[in-house]
């Protein structure tokens, strides 16, 4: 299984680092997405600008390590105070509107903290039928609205744009826990802390989907707090990781069902280190840990699906006329408008209004489709590269124009530099996680194994699902840990 992720994971980066080298793709306000080829002074550009940042990382690593540990804290909170005013900032002048689902899933969790179904659940949504009708079909958004009810009520709030300061908090808490997680690397490898927070801490697309209010970001924190805390349960086998562990993970999955990726990334990291210790371990202790899987399973998933099963009820959603997932596998294969794999209008309005039909024939589509595929090799690799790229080669990764849907001169002379600036992050990212897992191939621990898997896990599900720049953010920020991990020859007399 190691050799299996290992590899997947290392075919994945150099996908990328390809892609990124050959592509550049523009989403535009109406989200549709175009690529084009970079130049060649534009890849040189960008290499000078990887090798300038690799530079200051290992540079300012060594300068902080020689001025002593309480210098290096002290440097580390001023960053991190940086980046929370940044946050703020951004929030207060920039302050887009919540539209789209964002407005249905707030309207929704106003429904269930206020205990009003008429207020809302009457008013016409985007889709053009009744916000009633609308979590009729897409009951997966009822667990979101009921943690984002669950907090109106505990700030007696219900003003949909605090949701950002929940946003700004995760933030904050996605670098520090990052953080620990290299701390739990450094155990066994030379770590570089100046690159990990160079390359988390101008990640500009997180403080700019801080105005996002759609359970992203809080669903990422809690997935990567889920993650570590799993870690700590390896090392030290005490229970309160493994309940912190399932607590995290159960809100993560209800406010984002792709977190179902960290979850099977979880159970698989957790049956390596079953499997790695099985004949050090008594019988009954390896029994107990299998018990300890199938409690994490249905203690992570059970609860989204309770809280459905209420709310269905309560408001007698009829179950039949439930938006069938099978769509987004059909639209995953599909050229559409806004690029091959995205979102499709005319196969979710087809979906939406007849969804019986959707179950009956688009599995027999989807057939067609793989046999189409597998009799037209080159259709099929221009389809599946342009797929990819769209979503690894989009390196706003949907943070403006996902998210802020006005024209702004400054938003608009911003984009690019942006853009400049985060492939450079993604190819340096990926680049040095791919050097650090060739030079330790033989020493490679479980826990960069796990961060591995969810990356690969994460690339693979996007290849067969609905295609979106935003939903690889998470597959990037996993990698953080290992790329800062130091490189054999180059940097290590840099690293502590």
């Amino acid at each position: 299984m190691k050799k299996i992720i290992y590899f997947l994971g290392m075919i994945f980066l150099i996908i990328i680092i390809i892609l990124n080298l050959l592509y550049t793709s523009f989403l535009n306000n109406s989200e549709h997405i175009s690529i084009s080829y970079n130049s060649w002074l534009y890849n040189l550009g960008m290499i000078l600008l990887i090798i300038t940042i690799y530079y200051i990382a290992n540079i300012t690593n060594k300068i902080l390590y020689k001025k002593g540990v309480s210098y290096r804290r002290k440097t580390f909170r001023i960053a991190l105070l940086i980046y929370l005013l940044v946050n703020i900032l951004w929030v207060i002048f920039i302050n887009p509107k919540v539209v789209g689902d964002s407005v249905h899933v707030c309207n929704l969790a106003q429904t269930f903290s206020r205990n009003n179904p008429q207020e809302f659940l009457f008013n016409s949504t985007y889709i053009g039928v009744p916000l009633y009708e609308y979590i009729q079909a897409y009951t997966h958004q009822i667990p979101l609205a009921f943690i984002f009810s669950l907090i109106f009520r505990l700030i007696h709030f219900d003003v949909m744009e605090v949701l950002r300061i929940v946003n700004i908090i995760s933030n904050i808490a996605i670098v520090i826990v990052l953080y620990k997680i290299q701390l739990k690397l450094s155990s066994k490898y030379a770590t570089n802390t100046s690159l990990l927070f160079i390359l988390v801490l101008t990640f500009f697309t997180l403080p700019l989907l801080s105005t996002f209010v759609y359970g992203d970001l809080p669903s990422l924190a809690l997935c990567i707090f889920a993650t570590y805390f799993i870690m700590c349960y390896t090392e030290t086998h005490k229970i309160k990781y493994f309940i912190y562990t399932i607590f995290f993970t159960t809100i993560a999955y209800m406010m984002r069902m792709n977190s179902l990726i960290f979850i099977i990334a979880t159970i698989i990291y957790m049956l390596l280190n079953l499997f790695s210790k099985w004949n050090q371990y008594t019988l009954k202790n390896n029994l107990k840990n299998i018990s300890l899987i199938a409690i994490y399973i249905i203690g992570s998933i059970l609860p989204a699906i309770l809280v459905i099963n209420y709310y269905s009820n309560k408001y007698n959603l009829d179950n039949t006329k439930k938006y069938p997932t099978i769509s987004y596998v059909l639209m995953a294969m599909e050229k559409s408008p806004r690029g091959n794999g995205w979102y499709n209008e005319d196969i979710a309005k087809d979906t939406l209004l007849n969804p019986d039909n959707a179950k009956h024939d688009y599995p027999k589509y989807i057939y067609k489709q793989i046999n189409y595929f597998f009799k037209n090799p080159d259709y099929t690799f221009d389809f599946y590269t342009k797929k990819i790229a769209s979503m690894w080669t989009e390196n706003t990764y949907s943070a403006i124009r996902n998210n802020i849907r006005s024209n702004n001169d400054f938003i608009e002379n911003f984009i690019q530099p942006l853009e400049f600036y985060q492939k450079a992050l993604l190819l340096l990212t990926c680049s040095c996680t791919l050097i650090v897992l060739i030079q330790n191939r033989k020493k490679l621990s479980l826990e960069v194994i796990f961060l591995l898997t969810i990356f690969a896990g994460g690339f693979s599900f996007h290849i067969l699902w609905e295609a979106k720049s935003r939903y690889i953010i998470p597959y990037i920020i996993v990698l953080i840990p290992i790329a800062s991990i130091c490189i054999d020859k180059i940097n290590l007399k840099n690293c502590k």
